[in-house]
């Protein structure tokens, strides 16, 4: 499986739990804290603020009246000199503020009536049990019965998909280069009868025997097209023979040669393409062709079917090369080539060069255009409709050569001609004879 490979359903579920949990888990913090806030900054500031004014009310009617003093509450109560008060409680401002006195960290709130201060201190433990018993255990209950939920939600999801999950494992781990699509099994995959994992699975199941059904068509057609074409030709094989006994003479002997080099040209072209109709190679048929002849019968034979004298056809055999492939299907794919060049080039020249493992034919014709290089293999493309033809020709060329793992390549510009090249890999066998 690729490392880089969009996350799968479960592994995205997994994610979207983590990230519920842990807004879950920001949002109760936030509440925590919230509510502590709120606890000191209005309910004890509107505590110590009702018990300051209890005071003085009743201190004005009482001199005498006691300050509070509670078990969390302790009080001060002075006159504008506040050296009396205790270190830490001098000179502290109106209203409420947190101060530390004798070690801890209480809330101070102070008030005054005329030249006297009252200092309250509310122990801030008080505050923290509060905050302690009516904000955090309420909300991290809260949270707990959140996060069972959300992995309840989790597991309830996560069994969703897990057959959807596991349907599209199996097709992953099915190899469908070395094993018929048959023996997929999809029957494993059950349930309701709208579940979405049916669905795809009956989907997939028809979609094999659609395709399973083309292919056994197309098998029939090659079956049919070999006994059906291989008789005719071999009949026409036959007459030529006989008529090679007589004795012709200059063009009727030479128009019996060409006939039988045809004929037993199209009889390897028929085996060739029922070969590629079953997309594989039969090994044998493989035989040590020499390019550079071939390439000249080819040159004759196009001469006899196209035009070519207006063109200057250069053959540079400064590198011999050989390779072990059916002479069809190397026909098949320098033929077409070739014989494009010599239909699309109407003045100029054609230039045929090698390398120890390839093939170049370059030409002068029109070029192509970015367009026109992106088509050319695309079957039934013509690049102009003057030309005759039926646009399969640079297709079956390069069916030909994904079969044999040939790499074909085009360099072109419109105007500047074509040049095709041929890389022949692992099928060159040896240098040959140098030429």
């Amino acid at each position: 499986m690729n490392a880089n490979a969009e996350p799968r359903v479960q592994s995205r579920l997994l994610r979207v739990f983590v990230l519920q949990l842990a807004l879950i888990s920001f949002a109760t913090i936030a509440g925590v804290m919230a509510a502590s806030l709120v606890a000191e900054r209005i309910l004890v500031k509107q505590a110590l603020s009702g018990e300051a004014e209890y005071f003085w009310e009743r201190r004005q009617n009482n001199p005498e009246f006691p300050v509070p003093n509670t078990l969390n509450l302790q009080s001060y109560l002075h006159t504008d000199d506040s050296s009396a008060l205790p270190a830490g409680l001098q000179n502290l401002p109106q209203g409420q503020q947190r101060v530390m006195y004798n070690g801890d960290e209480l809330i101070a709130f102070v008030s005054s009536r005329g030249n006297e201060t009252l200092t309250l201190l509310f122990q801030d433990e008080t505050v923290s049990n509060l905050g302690f018993y009516f904000g955090v255990v309420p909300l991290t209950l809260v949270l707990l019965v959140m996060y069972a939920l959300a992995y309840l939600t989790y597991l309830l999801s996560k069994r969703a998909v897990s057959p959807i999950a596991k349907l599209a494992e199996t097709i992953e781990n099915f190899d469908f280069s070395a094993r018929d699509a048959n023996e997929l099994d999809l029957n494993k995959f059950t349930g309701p009868h709208n579940s979405e994992t049916l669905v795809l699975a009956d989907a997939l199941r028809h979609f094999i025997e659609r395709t399973n059904e083309s292919i056994e068509r197309e098998r029939n057609f090659a079956r049919y097209a070999s006994h059906e074409l291989r008789t005719p030709l071999a009949v026409i094989d036959g007459s030529i023979s006989s008529l090679a006994l007589l004795d012709l003479q200059e063009k009727p002997a030479r128009a019996v040669e060409r006939i039988k080099r045809a004929s037993r040209h199209m009889l390897d072209l028929t085996s060739t393409l029922l070969l590629l109709a079953r997309d594989k190679k039969n090994g044998e048929h493989l035989v040590e062709v020499n390019v550079p002849t071939t390439v000249d019968d080819l040159l004759l034979e196009i001469a006899e079917v196209v035009p070519t004298t207006h063109l200057s056809i250069t053959h540079h055999k400064e590198h011999p090369l050989t390779i072990s492939a059916s002479e069809a299907s190397i026909r098949i794919v320098i033929g077409n080539i070739l014989r494009n060049a010599c239909l699309y080039t109407t003045e100029g020249s054609i230039n045929i060069h090698y390398t120890e493992q390839s093939i170049t034919i370059a030409d002068e014709g029109p070029g192509l255009s970015p367009e026109d290089k992106r088509r050319v293999f695309d079957p039934f493309f013509r690049v102009e409709k003057r030309v005759s033809g039926s646009g399969l020709g640079l297709s079956l060329v390069k069916t030909t050569c994904d079969t044999y793992g040939w790499t074909i390549n085009i360099e072109s510009e419109p105007g500047r001609g074509s040049a095709f090249t041929i890389r022949f890999g692992n099928s060159v066998t040896g240098s040959g004879h140098r030429m």
